[in-house]
């Protein structure tokens, strides 16, 4: 029985052993999420394949740069690896697709961060958050509204908003303007046109590209019209995949010690680039 009984014990305790190598092993190999990196030499990045000025965009000397792209240059520097860019996303919900299967480590790509991208990857926290607004066609909006009456009316909004399609704001204008016809595009550039021609009455965006479309325009100020909401904001994020917590904290850190940049100084630093 002794026997029987000193087998038990010695059974029971390499149960316990095995076990704690497994959790032992199973956090570290949680935490080789930057080894990894390290140890390949690149942080892969993931942008949409459409440019979106002035955080990421072919220059005129046929560079790619802007805001996204210094920030991903700057984690690479301070990873010691090559940073490699990949552009194999058509729109912004693919690159969650991207970094949950592994194909890129980080997804910076003025990526709006919202609850529904957040059941299939982890987000950063916001390093840059803009207010949402509405460019109006001022000239079809008279039509429809008078000028004193345009919050009114845009509370119970029942126009055509032009979105890009698989973007977060086709999400929010279905949220937000529940009664409003949502008409989407390939590109922010095909729905701005729309707005221009007269096919919409409005444009769904963050203030930074409202402002961009604006000072590109001459004497928009006669044909367009902006609204901007207090309480409707877009957070930007880093995406980052679910298991790769250490890579997550990392760049948490790294966030905390760059400077904000609002979005008028991002376009006065990279609108001559």
């Amino acid at each position: 029985m002794k026997s029987v009984y000193k087998l038990a014990v010695l059974l029971l305790f390499s149960s316990i052993l095995l076990t704690a190598f497994a959790e032992e092993n199973h956090s570290i190999g949680i935490n080789k999420d930057i080894e990894g990196i390290i140890k390949r030499g690149e942080l892969r990045v993931a942008i949409t394949a459409v440019d979106q000025p002035p955080f990421y965009f072919v220059d005129k000397t046929g560079k790619l740069t802007g805001y996204d792209i210094d920030l991903a240059s700057k984690m690479a520097n301070e990873l010691g690896v090559k940073l490699v860019v990949t552009r194999d996303a058509p729109a912004f919900n693919d690159l969650v697709t991207l970094v949950a299967n592994g194909k890129a480590d980080l997804a910076v790509s003025k990526l709006s961060r919202t609850l529904t991208r957040s059941k299939t990857v982890k987000f950063s926290t916001p390093y840059m958050t803009f207010k949402q607004g509405l460019l109006f066609n001022r000239l079809v909006l008279a039509k429809v509204s008078g000028e004193g009456e345009v919050n009114r009316y845009i509370r119970n909004y029942t126009g055509t908003i032009g979105v890009i399609a698989n973007s977060s704001y086709a999400n929010y204008a279905k949220t937000n303007f529940p009664a409003a016809k949502i008409q989407e595009y390939k590109t922010w550039d095909e729905a701005v046109q729309a707005l221009t021609d007269g096919k919409v009455l409005s444009v769904y965006r963050d203030e930074l590209e409202i402002k961009r479309v604006l000072s590109s325009i001459p004497q928009s100020s006669l044909t367009l019209k902006p609204v901007y909401f207090t309480d409707l904001t877009d957070p930007i994020a880093i995406a980052v995949k679910n298991e790769n917590s250490q890579l997550l904290y990392w760049v948490n850190i790294f966030l905390e010690n760059q400077t904000k940049m609002t979005a008028d100084e991002i376009l006065a630093t990279y609108s001559n680039q």
